[in-house]
């Protein structure tokens, strides 16, 4: 495994040398090929309605909580991991808990910063 990886990385890092034309010769250990997931049945699929308005779903329900300053995908997935799902949730929370629970999961997020997401949510 490591000779194949120093392998592919010198020929990348020489790749401007001339005359390094050895044939490729197949790894002693192959991967079997990717199965293909079993697909549900179509009756038992989840049917998603069309929306009628022009807002997503989850933005009209609270549930997307990246639209507030500062909180993006990955702070969201934290704060759904913690039960925090909507902003109603978030405008409910406590500044100090939440702080420490977040730091608590290697968040890199101060106690002010919480307090603005909190402030931003209750105002929705």
């Amino acid at each position: 495994m490591w000779n194949d990886l120093v392998r592919r990385w010198m020929k990348l890092a020489f790749w401007w040398v001339p005359g390094n034309q050895e044939p490729q010769a197949p790894s002693q250990t192959r991967t079997p090929p990717p199965q293909a997931t079993p697909q549900p049945p179509e009756s038992a699929r989840p049917s998603r309605a069309p929306e009628s308005s022009g807002t997503p779903k989850s933005a009209s329900s609270g549930g997307d909580l990246t639209g507030i300053k500062g909180i993006g995908p990955a702070m969201q997935t934290r704060l759904t991991e913690l039960g925090i799902t909507t902003k109603a949730d978030l405008a409910a929370a406590e500044p100090a808990t939440l702080t420490k629970q977040l730091k608590a999961g290697r968040a890199v997020v101060s106690e002010s910063k919480v307090r603005a997401w909190i402030e931003a949510a209750a105002g929705y």
